[in-house]
This record gives structure tokens, sequence and C-alpha cells, in this order.
């Protein structure tokens, strides 16, 4: 196995050990005052319309999925693809909308729990701090 390959294997592994003790020690008014306040739904939407339109799987699977179903024979190739992406469009608004809904109300519950919170903070430490070990002990 290369040199770098190990270093680069042993520096994430430390890392991840480090993020996983850091969650679960995360105590005090820091991380309380850090879950008080949400993301506004005008900057949650931006931020996930820019990561949806600069994520290049999500356009090479468009590119490699529509093509599939259009149809030369038929006519107007263009309208059939603006037709299936308006379709795409509105399939991918109604799952991402509702996972986006669901997911603001548990963030908001999440919020009022701390306890709830902290169980899921020490949870993905433990995770984190798993996935670490294996991947340094890991040939």
């Amino acid at each position: 196995m290369p040199v770098a390959f190990t270093v680069v294997r042993v520096v994430g592994a430390a890392y991840l050990i480090y993020l996983g003790a850091q969650a679960i020690r995360k105590r005090g008014t820091s991380a309380d005052e850090e879950h008080t306040t949400g993301v506004p739904g005008r900057r949650a939407y931006l931020s996930g319309l820019l990561t949806n339109l600069l994520n290049p799987k999500m356009v090479t699977f468009t590119i490699a999925f529509l093509p599939q179903f259009i149809d030369p024979a038929l006519g107007r190739v263009w309208l059939q693809f603006a037709i299936l992406g308006a379709i795409m469009i509105a399939f991918e608004f109604l799952v991402d909308g509702t996972v986006g809904v669901l997911a603001g109300r548990i963030g908001g519950w999440l919020r009022r729990k701390h306890a709830a919170r902290r169980r899921i903070e020490v949870t993905s430490g433990g995770i984190f701090i798993g996935l670490g070990i294996r991947l340094a002990v890991d040939h």
C-alpha cells in the first residue's frame, strides 16, 4: 500500500475520532445557543437550490435518465424533453419539499428537546469514533 494512502487514511481516521469526541463532549451554552435559532426559510431554500444546481451528479443523472424515454419517431424531441423535465421537476419539488418540511419540524422539535438532541449527538459521536477506529485498523 502506498505511503501517501496510509497517511491520508490515518489522518482521516484521527479526524473522525476527533469529531466524534467533540460531539460527545459538547456541553454548555455554546451548543445550546447554536441550536436555539433555525435557518430562515429563504436562506435554506436558496442554499438547497444552489447545492442542487451545482451538483454534478444531479446533472449527470438527468442527462443519462431522460433520453431513454425520448422517442425521435414521435417528433418534437425538444417538447418531449421539456415535458419529461417538467414532470421530473414537479416530482423532485414534491419529494424534496416534503423532506424539507419534515426536517424543519424535526429540527424545531430537537431545538426544544435538549435530551433528545444530546442523545443524537452522543450517538453520532460514537458512530464517528467507531468509523475512525475501523478506518485506522482496516488494511
